[in-house]
């Protein structure tokens, strides 16, 4: 795989997802993925939920198949359309926004607000930037409501990275590679998805930066929307402290 750039765009995700994504390995995970969720969160089945960064629309349609009122927002274009087109392939009853995050001025309108598959959460310019979306899932918010928020791990990046893997799928192979900058607390990365069969002329693919949080930082900024951090959870969906040996972690907020 080619070494990641120096430098990666401070706006990388405006325009790094695109219809490619749709096929990522990570798709292959969408039941078992919104399974973990309903076992984190253990919805009583009438809320309304607001899927941050849905991308292809995955998460928000299957909890819709599972009866949830669910709007899903992403700043993909291409992603969106396909999402609207699934919906209605389905004949599924759900609403897909374009736009960013930031910008959304839902008022006290969703019982559970999702993160899932980071959700944006540290893609932003700046630490000032990334705030703002956690004030966004404050503001959704009812009372009393939550967010679940699926991210890497710091612990796991300062003690292992950079690293070179790769996730299988059913139709595909994605090439990742990681490495820690300690100076910005930035996760670095290069995706390339390589499918069976292919005729691979080049690796290109998607670097991304993101702002990744010590449970200490994300306790404080929760309590800096009016929220307040419940709880962590391993990836088997059991409350657990986060360990270096776990990539991601997954944590729970409730609105006051």
């Amino acid at each position: 795989m080619e070494v990641l750039a120096d430098s990666i765009p401070s706006d990388w995700y405006a325009t790094a997802f695109d219809a490619s994504n749709a096929e990522m390995a990570w798709t292959d995970r969408t039941v078992s993925e919104v399974d973990r969720a309903l076992k984190i969160l253990k919805p009583r089945g009438d809320e309304r939920i607001l899927d941050l960064a849905c991308g292809s629309g995955r998460h928000a349609l299957e909890l819709r198949r599972r009866g949830f009122a669910v709007v899903g927002v992403d700043i993909s274009p291409e992603l969106i359309e396909i999402a609207r087109g699934e919906a209605t392939v389905e004949g599924l009853d759900l609403e897909f926004v374009l736009a960013d995050l930031r910008e959304l001025a839902y008022e006290e309108e969703f019982d559970l607000v999702l993160n899932l598959n980071d959700g944006a959460i540290g893609y932003l310019e700046s630490d000032e930037e990334n705030r703002r979306a956690f004030a966004t899932i404050a503001r959704a918010l009812r009372p009393g409501g939550r967010n679940l928020a699926q991210l890497p791990n710091v612990l796991y990046a300062r003690e292992h990275l950079p690293q070179r893997s790769w996730i299988p799928a059913s139709s595909m192979v994605e090439l990742v590679e990681h490495r820690w900058n300690k100076r910005e607390k930035r996760l670095e990365g290069l995706m390339v998805a390589v499918h069976f069969g292919q005729v691979l002329d080049g690796l290109d693919g998607i670097e991304f930066s993101q702002r990744l949080y010590t449970l200490e930082e994300l306790r404080e900024i929760y309590s800096s929307v009016g929220m307040e951090l419940d709880r962590s959870h391993h990836g088997s969906g059991r409350p657990r402290e986060p360990t270096p040996a776990q990539f991601e972690l997954f944590v729970t907020a409730v609105k006051s």
